[in-house]
Order: structure tokens, then sequence, then C-alpha cells
């Protein structure tokens, strides 16, 4: 799937979905206003920090294509500063977890950028992802990402079984569920309603599947 514009009249730019996540990246170099100005020609929209952090998460198709490059968020300005973990909704906690899951951010008042690391860069700094609230507008980015306007991006529905192996999830993994409070039925309750599931069966099986993490 591929969406067209021309910039400046002179370079015809192409927007194409990653796989069926929803998301889709030109790749095209932008300063701030040429990003917004491309994304809403194509009646797309800029990713929140939140979307972008649990897009890249559960999309390896979309990581691997945002390695070594940063883009535009939607969003500006922030008060937090330092290393955070962030849940399976991009909510973030101040605190170091695993690789994956935890994204630098630097505080400022300007538009929120991201970089995702390089595999090697990501070993080396122990994180996948910083946010920027301090960029210059002025400077350019290696990609423009963003959805369609008026649409979410796809969220992954969880789905617990009990098998003959043990406990099966799917749509979420366990290192995801972790930064979760491990001992309350009630906050995994909430997490499973929010992604469609909220029968009390489930709630225990994650419970159950989380102390046998620990």
């Amino acid at each position: 799937m591929a969406l067209a514009t021309r910039a400046r009249e002179t370079v015809r730019v192409q927007f194409r979905e990653v796989g069926n996540s929803g998301v889709l990246i030109a790749l095209t170099k932008a300063n701030q206003e040429n990003s917004m100005r491309l994304l809403r020609e194509n009646g797309l929209r800029r990713l929140t920090y939140q979307e972008a952090l649990v897009e890249i998460g559960k999309n390896p198709e979309l990581k691997e294509q945002l390695k070594g490059k940063w883009f535009y968020l939607d969003g500006k300005g922030s008060q937090v500063s330092g290393c955070h973990t962030f849940n399976v909704k991009g909510e973030l906690t101040p605190g170091n977890g695993g690789m994956e899951e935890t994204v630098y951010v630097y505080e400022g008042t300007r538009q929120l950028v991201m970089h995702v690391y390089t595999d090697r860069d990501a070993n080396c700094v122990g994180r996948r992802c910083v946010i920027f609230a301090d960029n210059n507008p002025s400077t350019v980015a290696e990609v423009v990402v963003g959805v369609r306007i008026g649409r979410e991006v796809t969220r992954p529905k969880i789905e617990v079984a009990q098998t003959k192996e043990g406990v099966k999830l799917t749509g979420i993994t366990l290192e995801q569920l972790v930064a979760l409070r491990r001992d309350s039925a009630q906050e995994l309750s909430k997490v499973i309603a929010a992604f469609g599931s909220e029968s009390l069966p489930k709630t225990r099986m994650l419970v159950a599947a989380l102390r046998v993490k620990e």
C-alpha cells in the first residue's frame, strides 16, 4: 500500500504501510515543518510517543526499518527526564528495565522526536529508544512516520490459554506483563479488559504465569 505526494514539487514521496500495523513510513528526509506538511497532504498524523513505543516494541518489521533513524512525534515538551520503563500502553515509569522496555527522555519545550538505536548502540546504552524534547525544529529527520487521521494504530488482543506445556500468551509477552504489578489480579484484569478480554479465569492464568516467571 502506498500514498504519494510531491515535496517542493520536485521530490516524489512514497508512504508505505509496515505490515498490518497501520503505521506508514516515507523514507525521505524532512525537518519539522516539512514532516508535518507531508503527513497532512496524505491524510496522516504523527504518532504519539506512547503509540510509537508500543508499535516498535511489538512489531519487529517496524523496529527493523526504524533502527538507526529518528523521526518527529506528536506532542510538544516534556517535564520528565532520564531512564523510564514503559508498559503495554506506552505509559512511562521512572527507572531501568530490559533493553527493549527502556527509553531515555530528554526534557524540554520543543516538538518531541524519537530515535531508534541500532542493535549495536542499543546493547551499548542498554535501551532501544530515546525521546528528545529539546531538538531544533530545523533539524532534518531521516524518515517521516505517521498513521491515518481518525484511525488508532492496531492494538493487540491478549489471548491466554492453558496447554500441556503451561500457560500460552499471544498478543503480549511475559516481559511486558512483568512491568505491571505482578501480584495484582485487579491490575492485570484492567489490562486484559483494555485489550478486549476480561474473564476472571484468564486473569488468574496471567497471575500464575507471572509468578512462574519470577
